[in-house]
């Protein structure tokens, strides 16, 4: 008898017990109507009823397909708790049948739909080793944790470590109890780590082992119904269609792509939705079809930006994510190319912001100066995590689908009617190009890039115009690394040709930006990092040809004009704080902010104890400049948690991070960050360098003048004493360059000048 056939006729045989034990709620797991599930048995819960270890499973399982994680984890600990006081033999006895390991699966697969690998594969860990010295026999469970250990490190580019969860689910044998199953988990494990690692061709090879598509064709028809084969079948159709696509069979993705997006059933799964039409785009635009690429390219974007959960519904099935940001780049180049740069424009802004709203996904406690009140905003924000929680598994279809949607755009509206710029943060809100155009002053440039790879784009935009421009971005991040490490050795100029290379890339090329006194930048990836101040055109710097401001994105622009005029109260001087540790004193600080003071004598000085992140938190709002001298770090791999070290206090350790600064209000004109690496941040794919600076904006203050790197006392003394002289009767991005031109005139090397930029409205 064929292998597929005994193996579904095993399952029949199996679903058939179900059936005759009358369990609605069986039935409802199997045919993927998991909301059932949950009423059912947590109506049961409610009576007082206890659930039987099957019943446990089925709830459980249902939380985890509805990404119902606040529930699940609690729901794995009873599911253990049942498991743990049975053996194999009982469990084969009662017909459960049920992996006592889906505890830690379950676990898993949670962490990595939300892209936490390292806790994913440390589960796994755990969940394997127990099984070793327990003889846990079952087979089902073991495939899963096989799989999943081995996603988790392939998507940490583990790939010797992916390669071995490939040899141990080659190796391991599936049995009996439940090898159905087991033999599919087992053949899309090691299809889907070949997938996750770009190894199309090698995933050619096994998708199809085993009779995998028999095997779940006959197990659906046996026991399961249509609505199942749309929700088990549809992530492996897709799947053999992008091996299709990305092994150069553009004919066979092309017509499984088209029969995937006419099945109704593809488009309530958002992650597989927005992936087909990116690679339907792709093929358009190979066959020269510019009109259909874009129309596909931008649905896609449409549904990437539907909701903000970053959750990854199919990282488990398919081995796939997908990289949001590649569709964007995709129809950035297209409309470039078809001239349309103005919506081209708008495209890379829509693109940074969802990098932002990606890195903030978790985050709830946001401040806001809303017209409802905080309370307001916090419930609205409440619902529509609820709202897309729901939306991200929501087994609905038609009107109940369309209803969910409708109340995420509503809930949406009403937080961008309350509070925009928190908006902003929640959901992919930015400003269309005339509006941009419109925040520009008429002595003003800005200048946005754009681009990852070889591929650059520079936009230029003016009151009256935007034009953009494709640049070489071939080796750019290695040129910005190496030129500031040739920064760091002041007794040579072995920065001055690195400098004159950078300026023929990124400026000579858009020459005309330095037509007008003022010069807006708009940094995107590795140029996040680049002094801009000292790039050298062979005459001179570009400093000395324009006055230079950066933005984070040039949307937020909207946000900074319509602020209130910052409080009256003169500048508040924190510095030198006291961490405990002599060899953290800043002595040079201190002496810095004691010198501002000479010139600015109405400021408040907190100094040493006094320098807490409490002070800083409560008085921020009282004055109209802030200056921060003290130790700042930057945290490369999350860099919600690069931060200020201020002085103890309490049971507080004096930490200000990027995340505390979120739900922080200050109503400063200007912050200064006079410390280490304060203006460093992590180089997302998308949106700006999400540091302290991009922190600080959003709770409330105008412009921040941080430093890119380290510089020594006496000539950040220097620097600092000149720009608040300057400040007296200049606007701040002014005040900057003038105190950076004198600073080069008495230490010409531009280590010591340029580390220093602003951020924000420069008037």
């Amino acid at each position: 008898m064929n292998a597929v056939l005994r193996h579904a006729i095993v399952l029949c045989l199996f679903s058939s017990l179900l059936l005759a034990a009358g369990c609605a709620g069986q039935m409802a797991h199997r045919a993927g109507k998991y909301e059932a599930n949950v009423a059912e048995y947590e109506g049961q819960l409610a009576k007082g009823e206890d659930l039987s270890l099957q019943g446990s499973f089925f709830l459980c399982d249902a939380y985890a397909n509805t990404k119902n994680y606040a529930k699940l984890f609690a729901c794995a600990d009873g599911f253990d708790k049942k498991a743990g006081g049975m053996n194999a033999a009982e469990l084969f006895l009662q017909m459960e049948m049920v992996d006592p390991s889906m505890g830690d699966v379950w676990r898993a697969q949670a962490q990595l739909e939300t892209g936490k690998y390292a806790e994913a594969e440390a589960i796994a860990d755990k969940a394997l080793a127990k099984r070793s010295s327990n003889g846990i026999g079952w087979t089902y469970g073991l495939a899963k944790l096989y799989s999943l250990r081995g996603l988790a490190r392939a998507y940490q580019k583990n790939a010797a470590g992916a390669r071995q969860s490939i040899q141990e689910l080659t190796e391991m044998s599936c049995g009996l109890a439940g090898a159905a199953l087991c033999l599919e988990d087992k053949y899309l494990g090691i299809t889907n780590i070949h997938v996750s690692q770009g190894q199309y061709q090698e995933a050619a090879k096994t998708v199809d082992a085993a009779g995998m598509k028999g095997l779940a064709s006959m197990m659906t028809v046996f026991t399961l119904g249509t609505m199942s084969w749309d929700f088990y079948n549809l992530p492996r159709e897709f799947l053999q269609t992008k091996i299709n696509f990305e092994t150069g069979k553009r004919a066979e993705a092309k017509a499984g792509y088209l029969a995937l997006l006419n099945n109704p059933a593809t488009r309530s799964n958002g992650a597989i939705w927005w992936n087909l039409l990116f690679d339907l785009g792709r093929i358009a635009r190979g066959e020269g079809d510019g009109k259909t690429a874009v129309q596909r390219l931008t649905e896609a974007v449409t549904t990437i930006e539907s909701q903000r959960a970053n959750i990854n519904t199919e990282a488990a099935k398919i081995g796939f994510i997908g990289d949001k940001q590649s569709v964007y780049r995709e129809l950035v180049s297209l409309l470039v190319e078809q001239g349309k740069v103005a919506e081209a424009l708008e495209f890379v802004e829509r693109a940074k912001s969802r990098a932002l709203v990606d890195l903030l996904a978790e985050r709830q406690n946001f401040a806001a100066q809303a017209q409802g009140g905080q309370a307001s905003t916090t419930e609205s924000l409440k619902l529509l995590a609820s709202l897309e929680q729901k939306a991200v598994a929501y087994t609905a279809k038609g009107e109940e689908k369309e209803r969910l949607r409708s109340a995420i755009s509503g809930t949406q509206a009403d937080l961008k009617r309350e509070a925009p710029e928190l908006a902003s943060l929640v959901t992919v809100t930015t400003a269309k190009a005339a509006e941009i155009q419109a925040q520009l002053g008429t002595d003003e440039t800005l200048l946005e890039y754009y681009g990852q790879g070889d591929d650059l784009y520079a936009f230029t935009v003016t009151r009256a115009a935007i034009t953009a421009q494709k640049l070489d971005g071939k080796g750019l991040e290695a040129e910005v690394r190496a030129f500031r490490e040739a920064l760091r050795d002041v007794r040579t100029d072995a920065w001055k040709p690195l400098a004159a290379r950078l300026h023929a890339r990124l400026i000579a090329p858009v020459a005309g930006v330095l037509a007008k006194p003022r010069l807006t930048i708009v940094s995107h990836g590795a140029l996040h990092y680049l002094p801009w101040a000292a790039l050298y055109g062979g005459q001179q710097f570009l400093v000395d040809r324009v006055t230079l401001q950066q933005l984070p994105s040039a949307s937020i622009m909207q946000f900074l004009a319509a602020r209130r005029p910052a409080t009256a109260r003169d500048m508040l001087l924190l510095g030198n704080p006291d961490l405990g540790d002599t060899a953290m004193d800043l002595p040079g600080a201190e002496a810095e902010a004691r010198a501002i003071k000479g010139i600015w004598p109405n400021s408040t000085m907190l100094m040493r104890g006094a320098a807490t992140k409490g002070a800083l938190t409560k008085a921020g709002q009282l004055f109209r400049v802030i200056h921060v001298a003290a130790h700042g770090e930057f945290v490369t791999d999350q860099p919600l948690r690069s931060r200020l070290l201020l002085a103890p206090e309490g049971k507080d350790n004096g930490q200000l991070t990027a995340g505390d600064l979120y739900g922080l209000r200050l109503n400063a004109d200007l912050v200064t960050l006079s410390a280490c690496e304060t203006g460093m941040g992590k180089v997302l794919s998308g949106d700006d360098v999400v540091g302290l600076t991009r922190g600080f904006l959003y709770a409330g203050a105008n412009s921040i003048v941080a430093s890119l790197w380290p510089v020594s006392d006496d000539e950040t003394q220097f620097l600092m004493t000149s720009f608040y002289r300057s400040l007296k009767k200049l606007p701040k991005a002014e005040a900057l360059r003038q105190a950076q031109l004198e600073t080069k005139t008495k230490y010409p090397h531009p280590f010591y000048w340029s580390a220093f930029q602003l951020t924000g409205m420069g008037r």
